[in-house]
């Protein structure tokens, strides 16, 4: 039992590691590329690594669901640059935390359009996280500003893309919803490079292979370690993001988290385990990470 608990916890934990390393990558990148740039490439990178899978698994791009898939990349790809912006003007915890949020807005989304019970656990976890967000955007705070609304509708985008995907996922196969969103992302995000856009040298280029990189091998050792335990098990590590995000803002930026910000974090925390262990579902993973693949409680 201690065996197979240190197998999935230490793949959980990997995953969170990896998702917290590259929101500090996606910093990095973007003081070198405009930030339209960077989510360019993090989606076409994700593109490029994703099709020789779905060629392998003979995966077709028809979909009778394009509604959906592109109602899904809306969301996705509004929250992905929003997260980005956060992450490039809030201390790297607080960023990351806001995105946080998302498992609070799936419980919601999921209510009013996918009818779900939302049961007297969910509606508690709402106050909950409630009571964390306000907790964080008192006045003299550095979340209480443009910054700070753009990682929090981040938050409740990725709700809505997630809530999206589960939808989807009762018709369509994982990978066809993973290459739908890195195409379109693709396509999207390429748009604004039109008038803002600057040739990346070798060293930032690999920096881009690399946070896309990091970012699949993350969502590889989540799915991992959803195989070896239930969601509802497995969920909950998924907020040592945070501290991962905490301690890598205060080595390299020397970001100190203030008092509001750490009960802020408590309250939100708490919220979001009680939504991800009551739905049993793996929880919503950064805007940043590898596109999201519908993985059920028993795969």
């Amino acid at each position: 039992m201690k065996r197979c608990f240190s197998h999935w916890a230490f793949f959980a934990l990997a995953s969170a590691f990896c998702f917290a390393v590259m929101a500090g990558c996606v910093r990095l990148a973007s003081t070198l590329l405009p930030q339209a740039e960077v989510v360019f490439f993090r989606n076409f990178i994700s593109l490029l690594l994703l099709l020789p899978l779905a060629f392998q698994q003979k995966v077709s791009f028809k979909t009778a669901h394009v509604r959906l898939h592109l109602l899904r990349t809306a969301a996705g790809l509004t929250a992905m640059f929003l997260y980005f912006y956060a992450i490039s003007h809030l201390p790297l915890a607080d960023a990351v935390l806001l995105n946080y949020t998302s498992p609070i807005f799936v419980a919601l989304f999921a209510g009013l359009w996918l009818k779900e019970t939302l049961s007297w656990s969910r509606k508690l976890a709402v106050i909950i996280g409630v009571v964390g967000v306000l907790c964080l955007f008192h006045p003299s705070a550095a979340i209480a500003s443009l910054a700070g609304l753009c990682g929090l509708i981040s938050g409740v985008l990725g709700g809505l893309a997630l809530t999206t995907v589960k939808r989807l996922s009762d018709t369509e196969p994982g990978i066809r919803i993973v290459l739908h969103f890195s195409f379109w992302s693709s396509l999207f995000s390429a748009v604004p490079l039109l008038w803002d856009h600057q040739v990346p040298t070798p060293a930032v280029l690999l920096l881009l292979i690399g946070l896309a990189s990091i970012g699949t091998v993350g969502q590889l050792l989540l799915a991992h370690a959803y195989k070896l335990a239930p969601a509802s098990q497995v969920s909950p590590l998924g907020f040592s993001g945070l501290v991962f995000a905490g301690l890598i803002g205060f080595a390299f930026w020397g970001e100190v988290p203030d008092a509001s910000m750490l009960i802020g974090t408590a309250f939100i925390v708490c919220s979001g385990i009680l939504v991800v262990r009551e739905r049993a579902e793996p929880m919503p993973t950064p805007p940043s990470a590898a596109p999201h693949f519908p993985i059920g409680k028993n795969d």
